[in-house]
C-alpha cells in the first residue's frame, strides 16, 4: 500500500513566520546546524521552506502517528548524490521516499510512504 502527501510553501508567506520559536519547532538539530551555516538569507529561506514542505508532505502521507509528530524530531538528510532522505521515529517499518523542489518563489515536496504488507 502507498500513501502520498504533497505540500507547497511560498517564500513570501513563510518569511514573516521565521523566528527562533518557529525554527526550533520545524528544524531538527542537524538541519538547524546546516541552516545556521548558510550566510545567504535567500538560501536560508529556500532551505527552510523545503524542509517545512517535506515535513508537511510526510505528515499528510503518514496521517496517523503512535505519538504526536514533532517536526523537529524528523530529519531530512542528503545522500551522496544530494537526494533527500527522511528519518523519523515514526513509521520505521515503512519505506519513505521524499522529493523537494524549489522555484524562485516557493518550495514543494512530495512524500510517498510504502507500507509493508502483512501476509498471514
Amino acid at each position: 500500500m502507498h500513501d502520498v502527501g504533497i505540500d507547497l510553501v511560498e517564500f513570501e508567506e513563510l518569511k514573516p513566520r521565521v523566528d527562533e520559536r518557529f525554527l526550533a519547532r520545524i528544524l531538527s538539530t542537524h538541519e538547524r546546524r546546516r541552516y545556521d551555516s548558510m550566510r545567504d538569507e535567500s538560501r536560508r529561506l529556500a532551505f527552510l521552506a523545503g524542509r517545512f514542505a517535506a515535513k508537511e508532505a510526510y505528515a499528510k502521507a503518514a496521517r496517523q502517528f503512535s505519538s504526536p509528530l514533532d517536526f523537529n524530531q524528523v530529519t531530512i538528510y542528503n545522500d551522496a548524490n544530494g537526494s533527500p532522505l527522511l528519518k523519523s521515529p515514526h513509521h520505521q517499518e515503512a519505506e519513505v521516499a521524499i522529493s523537494i523542489s524549489h522555484s524562485s518563489r516557493a518550495a514543494t515536496a512530495v512524500c510517498i510512504i510504502r507500507k509493508k504488507e502483512c501476509h498471514e
